[in-house]
């Protein structure tokens, strides 16, 4: 699953719930301060909302960040 708007990591969150492969692209303040929070919890099984009880997810896997290292305004 391809989402290059990643926002606030929805699709990324399903496309890992559901074992799908993912990558989600984002270059606001936010990749940091909300995506990469929430895509913390679905790993570790701490985000209870969207497909979790639909797929029986109670966490696992994992991901890679690749952060350029200054950001782009």
């Amino acid at each position: 699953v391809l989402d290059p708007f990643g926002g606030s990591g929805t699709t990324a969150a399903v496309a890992h719930k559901m074992g799908r492969r993912w990558i989600t692209i984002e270059a606001g303040d936010h990749a940091l301060s909300h995506l990469l929070p929430r895509l913390a919890k679905v790993v570790a099984g701490e985000d209870p909302t969207g497909v979790t009880a639909a797929t029986g997810w109670t966490g696992g896997g994992g991901f890679r960040v690749l952060c350029s290292p200054e950001p782009h305004r």
